[in-house]
């Protein structure tokens, strides 16, 4: 036991100091860090638009005044003519000027604005026309206010979201869907990120202690299960940490971000049944275990460390294709993607959204990692023997000839 301690502990010393992992573990970090950069900029300089408003109705533009309760504008009151709102523009004072025109009982509106200027919602511009418009034109008909408010009193629409589970009906949260749909993209993501630069990680760590033969050192003290075990366990601790630390990057960001980001303050994580995140921590773990100790075998198959992503490809590419489909689920239901949340090394990925949009049942879903569990165990079973019988196999012959040599 002394001698697999060692062998781990060599292993997360080696890798933890490499540059490759530093990159990987600052990433969450670096990335938190320029996301938060680029938010607070942007608040700084988000300074409110300047306008002016001319119109050839003084009791018009005197309404569109003081219809601006939000503060989305600033309007230079000052300003009432075309020449002047022109020359302020030229002069950068105005962001841009509104010009209302009534002619006849039709209003028309033209909204001038420099390219350098900064951005203003005329949405709200608009609205506020159309409102004054109505009043208007209500008054002509003789319509009382009550009316008005009536006769553009909008329908009572309600809308709800539910479930079902064999036949059976389940209510559900508004906006629950979307957030658990939202859930399953980031863990696909980090399930891609995470099986792509570890399961290179672990293959070159392997390749570059056969290349230089301190390989042949080590099988003469450890057995080459115990390497192998050893290895994968080293690995496993550091892919711990950096989970550790994206997770300590995620929560701080959601806090920061949540009050600054219009997305994330709709987003409600109220919402979030503790059943989806056992099904997507259950499935990001059992995901990156299979590609991890499959890689480490591959690893094993290589003669030198320039070899490894000859020997990795198949499986990034396999992990890519997984991680393409996951996208397809969100808005397909096929034969293909319900087969493929079945497959191991595709379901990882495919099933946590299939579940997540309600494509699937949470019986789909237990079934469908009871066969990545199973799947794991004879992965392990067959590279544990593939490492031992390569780990000291230096020949020419094609990697994929050497899996079905001796195995």
């Amino acid at each position: 036991m002394n001698k697999f301690w060692v062998v781990c502990k060599q292993v997360i010393r080696k890798n933890i100091k490499s540059p490759t992992y530093i990159v990987l573990l600052l990433m969450p970090v670096i990335l938190l860090g320029t996301i938060v950069g680029i938010a607070a900029i942007k608040n700084h300089t988000s300074e409110t638009p300047q306008i002016a408003i001319v119109s050839n109705n003084a009791p018009l533009r005197s309404a569109l005044l003081k219809s601006n309760t939000k503060k989305a504008y600033n309007v230079s009151k000052s300003i009432t003519t075309k020449n002047a709102a022109e020359t302020n523009l030229a002069k950068e004072k105005l962001d841009g000027y509104l010009t209302v025109t009534v002619k006849g009982g039709q209003v028309s509106a033209i909204y001038k604005s420099r390219t350098n200027g900064k951005t203003v919602d005329t949405t709200s511009l608009q609205n506020s026309l159309n409102s004054l418009k109505m009043q208007q034109t209500a008054a002509q008909l003789g319509l009382s206010a009550k009316q008005l408010a009536s006769l553009f009193a909008p329908a009572n629409f309600k809308t709800q979201s539910v479930s079902y589970t064999n036949g059976k009906e389940t209510a559900q949260k508004d906006n629950q869907q979307a957030v658990n749909s939202i859930l399953a993209m980031v863990v696909t993501i980090l399930i891609y990120i995470f099986m792509v630069s570890y399961a290179s990680l672990i293959a070159q760590e392997v390749a570059t202690e056969k290349g230089s033969r301190i390989m042949e050192i080590l099988v003469s003290s450890v057995s080459p299960q115990i390497q192998f075990f050893a290895k994968v366990t080293g690995m496993f601790v550091l892919i711990l940490l950096q989970v550790l630390v994206t997770a300590i990057c995620g929560v701080f960001g959601l806090k920061y971000l949540s009050g600054n980001v219009q997305f994330l303050k709709d987003l409600d994580l109220s919402h979030v049944q503790p059943n989806i995140i056992i099904i997507l921590v259950l499935f990001f773990i059992l995901g990156i275990t299979l590609y991890t100790i499959l890689a480490a075998g591959l690893g094993a198959l290589v003669s030198r460390s320039d070899q490894v992503s000859q020997a990795v490809s198949p499986l990034t590419m396999v992990g890519l294709a997984a991680y393409g489909a996951s996208f397809v689920a969100m808005n397909s239901n096929t034969v293909l993607i319900k087969i493929g949340s079945f497959i191991p090394f595709l379901s990882q990925s495919i099933m946590p959204v299939r579940y997540a949009v309600g494509n699937a049942t949470i019986m789909d879903a237990i079934i469908s990692l009871v066969i990545l569990a199973v799947s794991i165990v004879l992965v392990t079973w067959f590279t544990t023997r593939l490492y031992a019988n390569h780990v000291l196999d230096y020949s020419d012959q094609k990697i994929w000839k050497r899996i079905l040599k001796r195995n």
